[in-house]
């Protein structure tokens, strides 16, 4: 518990019908009592009462709820006012209770009181602000199985029966004149195995997982007049793109969203590619496609189905993209409503008219069915640079106890190997972490969360 009350709004800083300023910590509710007048609280009911200035002028109508310590969101003893939306209202009131003995919080300090008062990990904290922040079904998906705990249910479960090892391995450090073995090595070698593969599919997953929260990048590519600025604005329902007949009239990279059963796409549409640009902004243009190529989770090649077979799209896009390991791709084969007949092409091809919007379903579909086989379906999925980077550490640490299990290493040395990677997924769950990682976390966080 901290001895200080802290105070904010907790709704958006704008204009609305109702507007939250927000209180936490011991004084709260005699802070809250000294300016809003109305029946005695109890604790969840909302009372209808007034906040009155130190005059006795009326300031606002308002609503009080009070939740007292421990069953609060903090865990401390929080008061919310639901009052007029009016940003003078709302800044009055934070006035008045700063004035009556609380202090303005800090970005994310709420948060992170529930996370010092245990009602929180550090995970779970980490998901309210990716909560926040969710731009599409799939990212709140992500974002709700980690505040729920799912995220690393059996990563903490690993960790707690790698502190009983290491516990057994410490004791028998203590009996070390009496060469007796506390912890049986077959089972410690079992559960390192088992954490190593959890913690290899987690760290698999991460691209998957940074796409669904940042949105997912969508390269559209193809040689120039392919119809890839069409496409776009054709996918986007709106005209984003300078669309021409002219070769190389996307000189730079166009990026726009797009929400797409439950997904965020960032559509990149790209340059033309060829070997041979025209002048050295072309150059320019290419070389960025090239960069946006790279980035991408998905690609999508559009060639002139009217201009160029099958065999010769394949071709060119080999010449083009290279032969180094690329994104899953799409085959868009545009403007067929240029053809007398479809040609028999193989099932992967996607056949459409871009400028009279035909075929735009099936291809959506095809994107929307590479994205589960990718994965990027699934609930749990690691999505924080933070929890990589640890996982990485834990991962090496569980392989030099496993080389040092194989050669009958010391329980010295493998109880230091335990040791560092029960403390590496502890900084992800909050068990283990130094006071500059929760400065970094929770500084991400807006005021009044």
């Amino acid at each position: 518990m901290t001895d200080d009350t802290i105070v904010a709004v907790a709704t958006a800083w704008a204009p609305a019908a109702i507007g939250v300023v927000r209180l936490s910590g011991p004084e709260a509710l005699t802070i809250a009592r000294r300016y809003w007048q109305g029946p005695a609280p109890r604790p969840r009911r909302v009372h209808v009462g007034h906040i009155l200035e130190p005059s006795g002028q009326l300031l606002d109508q308002a609503l009080l709820v009070y939740f007292p310590a421990p069953h609060s969101y903090t865990g401390e003893e929080v008061v919310e006012l639901s009052c007029h939306g009016s940003l003078y209202v709302l800044r009055r009131v934070v006035e008045l209770l700063v004035e009556g003995g609380a202090r303005l919080a800090r970005p994310g300090e709420f948060t992170l009181r529930a996370y010092l008062n245990r009602k929180l990990s550090l995970d779970q904290a980490e998901a309210v602000a990716d909560l926040i922040q969710a731009q599409s079904a799939a990212a709140h998906r992500l974002a709700i199985s980690q505040l729920k705990g799912a995220y690393f249910e059996k990563i903490r479960a690993f960790r707690q029966k790698l502190v009983e090892f290491l516990a057994l391995l410490e004791l028998e450090l203590d009996f070390s004149e009496e060469d007796v073995e506390f912890a049986s090595r077959s089972q410690l070698q079992s559960l390192l195995g088992e954490l190593k593969g959890e913690i290899e599919r987690l760290l698999a997953s991460y691209r998957a997982g940074q796409a669904v929260r940042q949105g997912i990048p969508l390269a559209i590519v193809g040689r120039p007049n392919a119809g890839k600025s069409t496409l776009l604005n054709a996918l986007l329902a709106e005209e984003r793109a300078i669309v021409s007949d002219i070769p190389g009239t996307t000189r730079d990279t166009v990026e726009e969203r797009l929400f797409l059963g439950g997904y965020e796409l960032r559509l990149i549409d790209t340059a033309g590619l060829r070997a041979d640009p025209a002048d050295p902004i072309e150059a320019e243009g290419i070389r960025r496609t090239r960069e946006k190529i790279a980035q991408a989770f998905l690609i999508l090649y559009v060639f002139d189905a009217a201009a160029e077979t099958w065999e010769e799209a394949q071709q060119h896009a080999h010449t083009l993209l290279g032969t180094g390991p690329l994104p899953p791709l799409l085959w868009v084969a545009n403007k067929v409503d240029r053809l007398a007949e479809l040609p028999p092409w193989p099932k992967e091809v996607i056949p459409l008219s871009a400028r009279e919007k035909v075929g735009l379903d099936k291809l959506q579909q095809a994107i929307l069915d590479l994205l589960e086989k990718a994965g990027l379906g699934q609930e749990v999925l690691l999505s924080h640079a933070r929890h990589y980077e640890s996982f990485v550490r834990a991962r090496s640490a569980i392989e030099g106890a496993l080389a040092l299990l194989e050669r009958g290493g010391g329980t010295e040395l493998l109880a230091e190997e335990l040791r560092a990677a029960q403390n590496a997924i502890g900084e992800i769950t909050g068990e283990i972490t130094p006071d500059e990682i929760l400065g970094h976390i929770f500084s991400r966080f807006c005021i009044g969360k």
